[in-house]
């Protein structure tokens, strides 16, 4: 390893937050957020605390970490795709870093990188051996390109005599250790293939040791200048913190068994007498205050797991968090409901021939989730899903009642605030058929107060396209055309090519993968409101998008106590063009 001047080592050493952990595949992280982790798909949930939910559903990821690089006071998760060509932080929303990296993001730190930073940076390593670093206080512009391939970093009290911070560092299968007393690298480990290290205190003596492990899983214990093996094979390692107490050390076998070391008789337990219990990553997320910790692990069927006081408990199943909706053998949409992150949706509806019209969470707008409905209510924002404080349709029950050439579900769900209030109770009812050449999906919206004494104010903030909204394939974005009932120069002109038509239904034909496909939205003449059409894109200007909104920033509601509003929608599908004498005919057999 070359040394460089004081200044440049310390832009290339990170000293990882205390708020956030970390594991040693990094396939897991634990911050202010909950705790997160790649499912089987590899797709991030996030366990808050309460529920599980997944904040990207859109993006395959490779690894993850975590920690305050936005300077906002709590932890943002931080991941690369699974193409790794995208570095992204995800705060509620995703900001994507691009770098000088290309597709060849090998490894990803976080960290402050000198004592006097405030809050932490963002290191990447390649494939080819650059290093690059990121800190939105110095750099919001911009990437550093550093010497050195570290493809891990590690820091923490190791120079016991001065009582200073050392840091350890993984390059090219060697172990480094950085003095702040002599400003200068030493080498550890030498003549073995390094892939990771963690720094924790795991036996009695003062200050912290070096746990590593080698790319055949053999583990160390580095201590007083010696490595000294500790005869277990492991594919990840994870520090428990204890306040005032020696640290827990946590690994995963080879098999994925998760096992603890016994510092009292230098041996390794079982933590689970079930040897069928195999995981595929581990990580301790310390308490608040730094009070203990709590150990999580994800199975290899991709659930979550915790781990306290000798308690295991599963907080997240995988396979129940969809619906499939389909007449006999025949798939026609997918319902959503566990694991999303503001809102349950349809993420699938097909055409009679099995084509999907919907897509989920485009990068520029993550809160469109296919066909979705959504207000503000109480002041709550429900719609968008930009900030904390923004409310979420909480599914409480769903029962899906398929039959022969319908399929159906039933769903209750609590509309709930940021502090946990339900605003609003709903009972949602979506039904699915298909005849002849058409795919038929009714959507009913049946909305009351949460208490019985206080009414529910569907609020003026609601923009002018809340409501229940449709955003297509990308495919069908700027080649398409608008057409309703009442003709189209009947539209309002809200901003750009955003318009509100007053009609009866409105229909959107376009190409879908270069086939034409035709999706009308209906409104029931039952409504309480009447059917207010948004729509976009009809210019090529911007993407496609066709909804029903409640005209609310117009004209709010109150659903007073003991009475409910009742909405009723259907969305018709075709494959190829259709003409407006078709979609009447189709809205006047369902307006009957």
């Amino acid at each position: 390893m070359k040394h460089s001047i004081l200044t440049l080592i310390l832009t290339v050493i990170c000293v990882p937050l205390t708020a956030a952990s970390e594991n040693s595949d990094h396939t897991m992280a634990s911050g202010s957020f909950g705790t997160a982790w790649r499912n089987n798909d590899g797709i991030v949930q996030v366990f808050d605390g309460e529920s599980v939910v997944t904040p990207v559903p859109s993006i395959k990821t490779y690894a993850l970490a975590a920690a305050d690089v936005l300077e906002e006071g709590s932890d943002q998760l931080i991941f690369i795709d699974d193409a790794r060509k995208g570095l992204n932080i995800y705060s509620f929303k995703t900001r994507k870093l691009l770098g000088p990296f290309g597709s060849n993001i090998k490894t990803l730190s976080t960290g402050r990188c000198s004592a006097k930073e405030t809050y932490p940076s963002v290191l990447v390593c390649t494939f080819r051996g650059d290093s690059f670093r990121w800190t939105k206080e110095i750099m919001d512009k911009g990437w550093m390109a550093l010497p050195g391939m570290f493809s891990q970093v590690s820091a923490g009290n190791l120079d016991r005599k001065n009582d200073l911070d050392e840091f350890a560092v993984v390059d090219n299968g060697g172990v480094y250790i950085y003095s702040t007393q002599w400003n200068a690298y030493t080498k550890a480990v030498e003549g073995k293939e390094m892939t990771a290290v963690l720094v924790g205190n795991v036996t009695d003596s003062p200050g912290d040791e070096m746990v590593m492990f080698d790319k055949s899983g053999n583990t160390f214990l580095y201590q007083d200048r010696t490595a000294e093996e500790l005869h277990q094979k492991v594919k990840a390692l994870a520090f428990g913190k204890n306040a005032g107490q020696t640290d827990t050390l946590y690994a995963l076998d080879l098999s994925g068994k998760p096992v603890v070391y016994d510092r009292k008789t230098k041996s390794w337990k079982d933590l689970f007498t079930n040897n069928a219990f195999s995981c595929s990553s581990l990580i301790a997320r310390t308490h608040p205050g730094g009070d203990g910790h709590t150990l999580y692990v994800v199975r290899a069927d991709g659930n979550l797991y915790r781990i306290e006081k000798g308690v295991t408990k599963q907080l997240s199943e995988q396979l129940a968090s969809k619906i499939l909706l389909q007449s006999g053998d025949t798939s026609l949409a997918e319902y959503r409901f566990a694991g999303v992150p503001f809102k349950p949706y349809l993420d699938k509806l097909l055409t009679p021939s099995g084509r999907n019209i919907l897509r989920d969470a485009p990068h520029d707008h993550l809160h469109h989730h296919g066909l979705m409905f959504a207000l503000a209510v109480d002041g709550c924002n429900f719609w968008e899903e930009s900030r904390s404080d923004h409310g979420r349709e909480i599914t409480v029950s769903v029962q899906p009642d398929p039959g022969t050439e319908t399929s159906s579900l039933v769903s209750e769900l609590d509309w709930k605030n940021s502090h946990s209030q339900t605003l609003l109770k709903e009972t949602r009812k979506i039904a699915v058929s298909q005849g002849g050449n058409v795919t038929l999906l009714d959507w009913e919206s049946a909305l009351r107060p949460a208490s019985g004494e206080k009414g529910a104010y569907l609020d003026k903030i609601s923009h002018y396209y809340y409501g229940l909204g449709t955003r297509f394939d990308q495919t069908m974005d700027r080649n398409g055309r608008f057409f309703s009932d009442s003709g189209t120069n009947k539209a309002e002109v809200v901003r750009n090519d955003e318009r509100l038509t007053s009609c009866r239904w409105m229909a959107y034909t376009a190409k879908l993968n270069g086939e034409p496909v035709t999706v009308a939205v209906f409104g029931h003449p039952s409504n309480p409101i009447p059917t207010l059409a948004f729509t976009m894109g009809d210019t090529g200007k911007s993407f496609a998008y066709l909804g029903i909104t409640l005209n609310l920033h117009r004209e709010p509601v109150t659903i007073e106590p003991g009475t409910s509003l009742v909405f009723r929608y259907r969305v018709a599908v075709w494959d190829g063009e259709v003409s407006p004498e078709t979609v009447e005919k189709t809205f006047t057999d369902y307006a009957q």
